[in-house]
């Protein structure tokens, strides 16, 4: 015998809580996708050792590479920085510093698309959580190549002038005039190089004097602050600050310049219509050949773009993590290299341990030893075929106790269809997994169970066979031998010796009846009975005539019987038993039976009814008793069969059958029967 064993419910809270949070997250991931992919600056994320996570459609388009290529590996190992080892290894450096929470910039030539070198103004910021650790780095890239360009031929330009100027033997030659004038040309064009670089520069570009009073700014920095450059001389510039910000800009500042320490940092712009910039602010200090400190140079990028993607990709940590830590299932989630990056805290309070501990492989450590491999393979064949996958291991506790948890993986997917990872839950199934070896167990001693009864059963056929045979045998001998007697000694019996000879072929019939009856009671429930479709009506047709009543007697079938698909025989030998019931104890010859019936949902509830002399209440539980009558065997024939035999067969096929009476009232027999027959 099999038992089938159902999924917990907790299975499907599982499920549906791994489902709602699954969804969750995509919906924030598309969101913030959709405001990283507008950024025109190359932007991305990367994890605190350089492997990337995210990139922006417009670093890919730089670089002419795909997603592919860069998530999920190192950063210095894209094709951007293969340009010389030596620049690998300072964007290896640049990122060490980075994840200990220090902001760095710096330019570099790298190669874009086509294998062509351009120069970038590269940034990597640090992102810290609430309790300030810094969990990612944010890093950001613009194309300055023209710029330089431009520079270079500023710087050359100056070169030359300082040549002409450190060469008095050749000026000396020349008419004051002319040296001077080419002195003036040279100057002229100078200051317009210098005028048209600040122009086409992508940056805000500011001059101060030693204090910080502004002497000049260039047109993108009155367009990022949205001031007239008249309004950012002297002090002006302060106001664009936001208030918010002003106070702790203008300290650092200050710092800066009484410190002769360049200067950096992120703050934001309000411009007089309301609009937030964010930008990053840096300046160094203008000195003389002697040191002194004569003003500031500096430059504003605006960075609103990079803190709208960080801000959005923030509020998708922070809702998938408020979801995760309510959520009542143990909840984990893997990158694109397999490894896992995060986990709720009703993991960590099951394991015990901290997130470090269980990032990467780390939460293999708790997986039970001789469950481990099979745990990895199946999350690796799982992982390469991007498949959802169920699996049963069992997991160290906090307590150090082992328990068996249900693991379900489901991949995830970028807005563009591409892989994203894996996010998984797990349900601690230690409760189910004891009650399956229970009833594995019982199962076992059960089958074993089934076995014997059945061998035993066969044996009471036997017996019961070999017992109806040898027990009959005799009693048709005792009642022949009767007759035999009978015949020869019947002028010689007295009529009082007659009736003792009728008396005793009866106790002989009655002990044949009793054998039948004790037979067909031993098999009811063990012998496979066929089905059909029956109607009812018709049935009970057949069961009349068979028992032939009194002319006199009426039986009435009320309307509405019902066709089902049932035992035929064993209905049949219930309603036999009943009516026949009904009409051999009835004591009048004109009474009546009526046979009705009622829809109980699974089950039809039939009643046969009869008016006869009822029975007391005290007698009414030992009716269906084996071998009861209510009435003298001698005055009655009856085996007390026929109710017990009905009452096995209607339990059997799991109905019930109750009696209701009082006595000179009539007699009510109840049984319900399933529609569907019983397996």
């Amino acid at each position: 015998m099999v038992h089938m064993v159902q999924e917990p419910e907790s299975a499907e809270i599982d499920t549906n809580q791994l489902e709602q949070v699954t969804a969750a997250v995509q919906e924030s991931e598309w969101r913030f996708r959709a405001i990283f992919n507008q950024t025109w600056q190359l932007m991305g994320f990367m994890k605190l050792d350089g492997t990337v996570i995210e990139v922006n459609q417009a670093a890919l388009n730089f670089g002419g590479l795909d997603r592919a290529t860069l998530i999920g590996r190192p950063f210095w190992e894209a094709s951007w920085w293969t340009i010389s080892p030596q620049t690998q290894d300072e964007l290896q450096g640049a990122i060490a510093v980075a994840a200990q929470g220090e902001c760095i910039r710096y330019e570099v030539d790298v190669l874009s698309a086509g294998n062509e070198i351009a120069t970038i103004d590269f940034s990597i910021q640090p992102i810290r959580d609430q309790s300030e650790q810094v969990v990612l780095l944010a890093w950001e890239g613009r194309d300055i190549s023209n710029y330089k360009r431009a520079e270079a031929e500023i710087r050359q330009l100056k070169a030359q002038l300082q040549q002409s100027v450190n060469a008095p033997t050749a000026l000396e030659e020349l008419p004051q005039a002319e040296t001077a004038h080419n002195l003036a040309q040279a100057l002229q064009s100078s200051d317009r190089r210098y005028t048209t670089l600040a122009k086409m520069s992508p940056v805000g570009i500011f001059h101060t004097d030693a204090v910080g009073n502004c002497l000049y700014v260039n047109e993108r920095w009155c367009e990022i602050a949205g001031f007239t450059s008249e309004q950012a001389l002297g002090m002006g510039w302060v106001a664009a600050i936001h208030p918010e910000d002003r106070q702790q800009v203008m300290a650092k500042w200050n710092q800066s310049v009484q410190k002769k320490l360049p200067f950096c940092a992120e703050y934001r712009f309000q411009q007089p219509g309301g609009k937030t910039v964010w930008l990053l602010g840096q300046a160094v200090a203008e000195t003389e050949e002697n040191g002194e400190t004569i003003g500031y140079i500096g430059t504003v990028i605006d960075i609103t773009e990079r803190k709208q993607a960080e801000q959005a990709l923030w509020e998708s940590e922070e809702r998938f993590q408020a979801m995760a830590d309510t959520a009542p299932v143990m909840i984990w989630m893997s990158g694109t290299d397999g490894l896992r990056d995060d986990f709720n805290k009703k993991w960590l309070e099951f394991t015990g341990r901290t997130i470090a501990q269980e990032l990467g492989n780390g939460w293999a450590g708790g997986v039970h030893p001789d469950d481990l491999e099979r745990c990895l393979d199946t999350y690796t064949r799982a992982f390469d075929a991007r498949q959802p996958f169920k699996m049963e291991y069992r997991l160290s506790r906090f307590d150090g106790e082992y328990r068996w948890v249900l693991d379900t993986g489901t991949p995830r997917w970028n807005a563009d269809g591409s892989f994203a990872g894996y996010i998984g839950s797990c349900i601690d199934i230690s409760d189910r997994k004891q009650t399956e070896l229970n009833l594995t167990r019982m199962n076992a001693i059960l089958a074993q169970t089934t076995a014997m009864l059945n061998k035993r059963n066969d044996e009471l056929d036997q017996f019961a066979y070999v017992a109806s045979h040898d027990l009959k045998a005799p009693l048709r001998a005792i009642a022949n031998l009767s007759e035999w007697i009978e015949e020869d000694l019947q002028d010689q019996l007295t009529e009082e010796n007659q009736k003792q000879m009728d008396l005793l072929r009866k106790r002989v019939r009655r002990m044949e009846a009793l054998i039948d009856g004790l037979l067909e009671y031993s098999r009811v429930g063990r012998i496979q009975t066929p089905v059909s479709v029956v109607n009812v009506g018709e049935l009970l047709q057949e069961v009349i005539e068979s028992l032939a009543p009194p002319p006199t007697f009426s039986i009435d079938i009320q309307p509405g019987m019902p066709t089902l698909k049932t035992k035929r025989l064993l209905l049949q030998q219930v309603f036999t038993n009943l009516i026949g019931n009904a009409i051999v104890h009835h004591t009048r010859p004109d009474g009546h039976v009526k046979i009705s019936v009622q829809d109980r949902n699974d089950y039809y509830e039939f009643a046969v009814t009869d008016d006869g002399p009822g029975i007391a209440p005290e007698y009414q539980d030992k009716v269906f008793v084996i071998f009861q009558t209510l009435a003298a065997r001698d005055c009655k024939e009856s085996a007390g069969m026929g109710l017990a035999i009905v009452k096995k067969i209607v339990e059997t096929e799991t109905g019930a059958i109750a009696l209701d009476s009082l006595l000179g009232a009539g007699s009510t027999f109840r049984f319900t029967w399933p529609k569907q027959p019983r397996e």
